[in-house]
């Protein structure tokens, strides 16, 4: 059969509003768009795919965004590749090809995955006009097999600044990882999705957002699109239809036990749907429709899910009410929906940022977040349409603790109702997407997967090992050398010991041990190197070789580089002693 080649681009788009489950491309053919990296094709090249390790490889564009900060900027995307590639139970695998020369233009057949910043003009390339996105995928694809032969990533250096530290407090520019990721996504084969949280959404924004860090419903869609083999996922299917006839566009969302939004897709032209990818357990399915196409405030149209495809999404139809799914392995469920036809009473277009006084306003049409163990924060929403009163105010999951809400009826922004509340949430909060719901009677209004709650700790490369210890002692965090079992300073301690002791896993020098034991009249004083706010416990035992291990005192926490115990019970006999780092 004759095959044929298109190219398409995918973009990231800048909020430009005052003060955003994965959905995949499956052609008519019902071919899903992806790599082929298992059984390469014979016409891609190997500086495309490499045949023997079945990775794809990238080139960096050696100048970065600026010139003096490129090394940090181009670790940064190979960082991004690094946090999909980390995914578990996939096959995605990429390989940093090396720098190429500076590039102002896009080229999807020169047999080169090139990934670059326009500095000089939104205009790429091919009558390509990159003017309002932060950065636009394209992807050269076959037909009909719609598999991904060679694609080029570029960032808007032109109209946007960018930055690289993870640290910063930046909220102005445009932080790499989040732009990049985002992009990777498109350059996989994910479109964008209708789950706030997700980094697939079809929208960001500066700073550190919520998109830094794949979400859930990213994880999924990797999995989806590059399953490994004898995994054990189930999947929900099913079918959306209203007076009869099938649903384009219908929004489905997919809750897990805690109540955290996991997973979120649109309906195809026959009103099918499919999430897979989950792990076992018990969900809560619904379905709700997109933004209005001529919305003016908005979260989510049609259109934002891809363009032209959802353009015509149906909108005129009211949220349903949950189904229960129970998820087995290796299972695909059915969950049919017929739908309301109806116009919702109200719905959510903005999102308040979390403040920390209740006459503090900020809002955008983006998600937002606050770090489990917050408390006393305002939250809010607000649209042209919400109720002045008697409504109920919902975020959804474990750890939450609303009080009251209050109402803006158009005194705070002209033309926009707003509802605002308290928010405290516990520090063993369940980390994940939840979605923000607003009923008044039989209305009901949501914001799906636009609240986040962060875990205390960073693992945007899930290997159990805190990202800020990474980031600050490795250029690239997601780099075998920065792995937990790595000891890249060779004094055997790998990286995992080295962060829970509290000391430099580059150093050679910097690892826990006791220094010194000294004597007098008072006892045995103890002394190791130790990291600032670390716990450590103290033992002893009288032979070298053998017996158990006695705890002596409570934990010392450190308040430097090194700390110290007194031993008074310490005498003349033979007393050995060992220091360990607690978690």
């Amino acid at each position: 059969m004759k095959r044929f080649l298109i190219t398409i681009a995918s973009t990231l788009l800048m909020m430009t509003f005052p003060a955003p489950a994965f959905v995949t491309d499956i052609n008519a053919s019902g071919n899903t768009r992806r790599w082929n990296l298992l059984t390469p094709q014979s016409g891609v090249s190997t500086n495309v795919v490499n045949t023997n390790t079945h990775a794809i490889r990238f080139h960096l564009a050696n100048d970065g965004f600026s010139a003096t900060n490129t090394a940090a900027e181009l670790n940064a995307v190979r960082a991004s590749f690094g946090q999909w590639q980390a995914i578990s139970n996939t096959y995605i695998k990429f390989e940093d090809a090396g720098l190429v020369a500076p590039r102002t233009t896009i080229n999807t057949s020169d047999n080169t995955n090139t990934i670059f910043w326009a500095k000089s003009s939104t205009m790429v390339g091919g009558g390509n006009d990159i003017s309002g996105a932060l950065g636009v995928t394209f992807i050269t694809f076959g037909v009909p097999d719609n598999v991904i032969k060679q694609g080029d990533i570029v960032f808007n250096g032109v109209l946007y600044g960018w930055f690289a530290d993870f640290f910063s407090t930046n909220t102005t520019d445009k932080f790499i990882e989040g732009v990049a990721l985002h992009e990777i996504g498109h350059f996989l084969g994910l479109q964008h999705s209708p789950m706030g949280a997700a980094t697939m959404l079809w929208v960001g924004g500066s700073g550190i957002s919520v998109q830094s860090g794949l979400s859930s419903d990213d994880v999924s869609g990797a999995r989806h699109l590059y399953p490994a083999a004898n995994t054990n996922y189930g999947a929900i299917k099913g079918n959306i239809t209203k007076s009869g006839s099938p649903v384009l566009g219908a929004a489905v969302f997919a809750r897990d036990s805690a109540s955290n939004t996991v997973a979120g897709t649109v309906s195809d032209a026959s009103g099918n749907f499919l999430i897979s990818a989950l792990t076992p357990g018990n969900y809560q399915v619904r379905v709700a429709p997109l933004d209005s196409s001529s919305a003016t405030a908005f979260l989510v149209r049609g259109s934002d899910i891809v363009n032209p495809t959802y353009n015509s999404a149906d909108t005129a139809f009211l949220p349903t009410t949950n189904k229960s799914v129970t998820i087995t392995a290796n299972t695909t469920n059915t969950a049919d929906f017929a739908v309301t036809t109806g116009t919702p009473a109200f719905s959510i277009a903005y999102i308040r940022k979390p403040a920390t006084s209740s006459g503090a306003y900020s809002i955008s049409s983006l998600p937002t977040s606050l770090r489990a163990g917050t408390s006393n924060r305002f939250i809010g929403v607000f649209s042209a349409n919400l109720p002045t009163s008697g409504a109920t105010f919902t975020v959804t999951g474990d750890g939450i603790t609303l009080g009251t809400p209050t109402y803006q009826p158009g005194n705070v922004f002209v033309g926009l109702n707003g509802i605002s509340i308290p928010i405290s949430i516990s520090s063993n909060a369940t980390a994940g997407a939840r979605d923000i719901i607003i009923t008044q009677g039989a209305n009901v209004a949501y914001a799906s997967g636009f609240f986040e709650v962060q875990g205390t700790n960073t693992d945007y490369n899930f290997d159990g090992l805190e990202d800020t210890f990474q980031r600050t002692y490795f250029p690239v965090f997601t780099a075998t050398n920065a792995s937990p079992g790595s000891d890249p300073d060779g004094d055997n301690f790998n990286n995992y010991a080295e962060h829970i002791s509290g000391t430099i896993p580059t150093n050679s020098a910097s690892f826990l041990n006791i220094q010194t034991i000294t004597r007098n009249g008072s006892g045995a004083t103890i002394v190791w190197q130790s990291g600032t706010g670390k716990k450590y416990q103290v033992s002893t035992r009288t032979n070298i070789t053998s017996g158990t291990w006695q705890n002596i005192g409570s934990p010392v926490i450190a308040s430097g580089a090194t700390s110290q115990y007194l031993d008074a019970a310490a005498s003349n006999t033979v007393r050995f002693y060992r220091v360990q780092a607690l978690p």
